[in-house]
């Protein structure tokens, strides 16, 4: 039996691997920042937020640290992808509450530590190979501030390694994750919950959570050390995942409208997906197993059934929706185009009256320099 402190205890996927072990018998202490339901009653909960500047956040860390045999790292504040001040903000938060949480587990001479990361650290380029292996260098793209923090976050861990050679260090990567109901960015991530857009050229890959949870408890089990991309094997063709998820999805719209759809509805209600993340709708960035998988990970869900089990309204294509629904979202997708339209008709005639204006001071100038 092995004492595990899982930090982010309170999340989707906290909760799952919080019950797995204590399953199996291990001693759990928790950490999290809220209230906490749902969980065995033999799993020890200690409300903390861990970026707290409260002097004496550090020593309840240690505390709580203390004795463990292995911290699992969930906590994660979720940047609002849109304002650069809170996402400033909640980047500083993640780096101070990863931060804290090492150095206790530095003094308290754990012998693992299991991080979770994302396959969004590879950034999603139009050269990207297919798939991405472990190898691949860490370009996440700028706009996206999720995945420049959680490169950040694997540095600051790769440090930490370098200064701490025993530990056995697991940083894990999963592809867009769905069944974790704490933040809409992770549905956003899978590009399924917007319309298409025209610029889009790449395959889509779905990770179920109850898949991600059993590969941070093998890592816990296997002392696992290394970095380790988490997902069902390839990609499937958006179209593919379209047709699965439906609704909206089925609607395909030229690239700039698409995005402002999406943004509108991002910023309306939280559905869509923030312009920031727009590169992962467009280009490829799907991630090979291979080595999770050699290590004995097996996923039970494949992109395909990730995308099906994990769908809010089941068989909800587009023809399928509401009609006033389909009306809103079609009635929107107008506007925008029409906005859009109007905003390049203005923005070139302000070009005409510019050139136009230019051409006449010349000619005037000419004309009083002889």
């Amino acid at each position: 039996m092995a004492t595990v402190v899982v930090t982010g205890v309170g999340g989707s996927l906290g909760r799952r691997v919080a019950a797995r072990l204590a399953a199996d018998g291990d001693r759990v202490v928790g950490i999290d920042a809220g209230e906490v339901d749902g969980l065995p009653p033999t799993v020890a909960v200690e409300r903390l937020d861990l970026a707290s500047d409260d002097p004496g956040t550090e020593g309840r860390i240690e505390g709580l640290v203390c004795g463990a045999d292995v911290v699992v790292h969930l906590a994660w504040r979720t940047l609002d992808e849109g304002r650069r001040a809170a996402a400033a903000e909640a980047a500083a938060a993640n780096q101070a509450a990863l931060g804290r949480v090492l150095d206790a587990a530095g003094r308290a001479r754990v012998a693992g530590v299991v991080q979770v990361s994302s396959a969004t650290v590879y950034g999603a380029w139009p050269d990207n190979p297919v798939p991405l292996s472990e190898e691949s260098p860490l370009r996440p793209n700028p706009e996206l501030a999720y995945a420049v923090g959680k490169a950040d976050s694997e540095r600051l861990l790769a440090e930490w390694s370098e200064a701490h050679p025993t530990v056995a260090v697991a940083v894990l990567r999963p592809a867009a994750t769905l069944g974790a109901t704490t933040s809409p960015l992770y549905r956003a991530l899978t590009g399924t919950g917007v319309a298409r857009s025209d610029e889009a050229t790449r395959l889509v890959q779905v990770l179920h959570v109850d898949d991600l949870a059993s590969a941070v408890v093998l890592a816990v089990r296997r002392r696992l050390a290394g970095t380790y991309n988490v997902a069902p094997d390839g990609g499937i063709p958006e179209a593919t995942a379209r047709a699965l998820a439906g609704g909206v999805a089925h609607l395909r719209l030229p690239g700039r409208v698409a995005t402002l759809v999406g943004m509108g509805a991002w910023n309306l209600r939280r559905a869509g997906a923030p312009r920031a993340a727009r590169a992962y709708r467009t280009y490829p960035w799907v991630v090979a197993p291979d080595k999770l998988k050699a290590a004995g990970w097996v996923p039970h869900y494949s992109t395909e059934e990730a995308l099906v089990a994990t769908d809010p309204r089941p068989h909800a294509h587009w023809d399928e929706l509401p009609p006033g629904t389909r009306q809103n979202y079609t009635l929107l997708a107008v506007l925008t185009a029409a906005a859009g339209s109007v905003a390049a008709a203005g923005f070139g005639l302000a070009i005409l009256l510019r050139r136009r204006r230019a051409a006449a001071t010349k000619r005037e100038g000419s004309a009083g320099c002889r």
